[in-house]
């Protein structure tokens, strides 16, 4: 899964990036005079409910990077901040009218500011990156959202050459995977198969699928089967899961190889004690843990005994496994 995703911990990609201008956005401007004479008739002359507003086509940015101004000309806009467009328009105004006030706007993001989103979501394309910055959910949710469970989706962001993943779950519980994006950055979502294994003595032995983000082992134990009545031992029953060497630091284990950021870990289950119930109740089976079923001291018995008892059956009509214990412990 690792490999198939990438490396963990999208938030080492959180560093936004100043968000500017860029070619295909389009820019509104806004002049607002004391006295229109530039832009309009004077307001000295014309009707008091007349704007002292002017504002000009929408453009949009091209190659060149520049909006064209009446009375000013050319106004570098690439790169650049509405604000600090802003200023050089009012320069450019300042002689030619009295006191002229300034706003520029981005109305539309269809350029080179857009994040890629694709995958497992309602409507794949591109979601422009706004100057005020957009996080991972709001890409996500702009596409539509997952058409799978949040637990059961893993989101994979690529920037520049490196991509990073987490399940899409860990990236609504924790603020600081919900990085800010960059606009060239890819989003992918992708189901992913979530499952736990059982083994041992056990009636189902097999790969079975996490039906729910908090799926509890007293569920996964019914979900394989459980031990089984002859052969299994209900006080042993097995965890193998991976555990990170904080949490088993903070256990007081210090004898730990530092190898990798995991640690193996084995976790029992007492069946036998009535408060096992409510552990494995509150104990959350994660994706690719087994479970193992360990034998009871007389599993190897029985077992023999019911090879013997299938070989003798047909001279043996009627006499079960206990009948067979009966003639074989005869002298």
């Amino acid at each position: 899964s690792d490999r198939l995703f990438g490396s963990r911990g999208l938030e080492a990609f959180d560093r936004p990036a100043r968000q500017s201008i860029a070619v295909g956005d389009v820019v509104s401007v806004a002049i607002y005079e004391t006295d229109a004479a530039l832009f309009g008739p004077s307001l000295a002359s014309a009707n008091l409910a007349v704007s002292p507003m002017t504002a000009l086509p929408p453009q949009t940015i091209d190659q060149t990077g520049a909006l064209s101004v009446p009375f000013v000309g050319r106004v570098l806009a690439l790169g650049r901040l509405p604000s600090e467009v802003e200023v050089d328009i009012r320069e450019g105004l300042r002689m030619k009218t009295a006191d002229p006030q300034v706003v520029v706007t981005v109305g539309e993001r269809k350029g080179g500011n857009l994040v890629s989103v694709t995958g497992d979501v309602r409507q794949s394309g591109q979601v422009p990156v706004a100057l005020a910055g957009t996080r991972l959910i709001d890409a996500i949710a702009a596409s539509g959202g997952s058409v799978s469970e949040p637990y059961d989706v893993m989101v994979s962001v690529t920037r520049a050459s490196q991509t990073r993943s987490d399940p899409l779950q860990d990236v609504y519980d924790s603020p600081a995977k919900n990085i800010a994006l960059r606009p060239g950055d890819t989003v992918v979502l992708r189901k992913r198969s979530l499952n736990f294994l059982a083994f041992g003595s056990t009636g189902r032995v097999g790969n079975f699928p996490l039906t729910s983000e908090d799926l509890s082992l007293s569920s996964a134990v019914a979900a394989s089967g459980g031990p089984d009545d002859l052969e299994a031992n209900p006080s042993t029953i097995f965890v193998y899961r991976q555990e990170p060497h904080s949490m088993l630091r903070s256990l007081g284990r210090t004898n730990l190889i530092d190898e990798g950021t995991t640690v193996p870990v084995v976790y029992q289950l007492d069946l036998t004690d009535p408060k096992g119930f409510f552990y494995a109740n509150n104990f959350t089976v994660r994706d690719r843990d087994i479970i193992y079923y360990a034998p009871a001291g007389s599993a190897g018995v029985i077992k023999f005994m019911r090879v013997v008892n299938t070989l003798l059956a047909p001279a043996m009509s009627g006499v079960g496994v206990a009948g067979s214990a009966k003639v074989l412990g005869t002298p």
